[in-house]
């Protein structure tokens, strides 16, 4: 015997999930993220409204801040400007020109805590319901772009299991 100890070393333990207070109006504080890349090589940009839940995706070719910001420019367009965008750390979200974008708009970039994706937990709950519909849409042999808006019409109909209304019913109050 050496006298050389060694420590047993468990699992790492993560602290509970404290559920985020929900914004008290919508389209108020958003979470944002990009799913893909699909096979035909495009991504898409996920925005999601932290309050009613309600989602905006486009299509993308590219996870550029170049490319997102004039995408969230067209979401702000049609839903007003958000006082709250929350990230990821990528790459688009960091740069120089994503800041800019944020300070001309008058919104706050929240990233979240780099490793921890449970902090975008709306956007990134929602990247993977996306992922099974692509899946889904390839399984059946059918076109993910063409079905993607028979795909939001019902999702954005349905009632949400955490709010119980409609993420367009939240949204809109309609």
């Amino acid at each position: 015997m050496t006298g050389i100890t060694t420590a047993i070393v468990g699992p790492k333990q993560r602290d509970p999930i404290k559920t985020t207070p929900l914004p008290k109006r919508p389209w108020d504080e958003l979470s944002a993220d990009f799913a893909g890349p699909f096979p035909s090589g495009e991504l898409l940009l996920i925005v999601i409204d932290d309050y009613s839940r309600f989602p905006e995706v486009q299509i993308v070719n590219s996870t550029s801040a170049r490319t997102a910001i004039p995408k969230l420019m067209e979401m702000f367009s049609r839903f007003g400007t958000p006082s709250v965008l929350k990230t990821d750390n990528g790459a688009p979200f960091n740069s120089g020109e994503f800041a800019a974008f944020a300070k001309k708009l008058g919104f706050k970039h929240r990233k979240i805590t780099p490793l921890w994706p449970e902090a975008n937990g709306e956007a990134e709950r929602f990247v993977r319901t996306l992922n099974k519909f692509v899946h889904a849409c390839q399984a059946e042999h059918s076109d993910w772009k063409v079905e993607l808006q028979n795909f939001f019409c019902q999702y954005r109909a349905a009632p949400h299991t955490s709010t119980k209304i409609s993420p367009h019913k939240a949204l809109t109050s309609r």
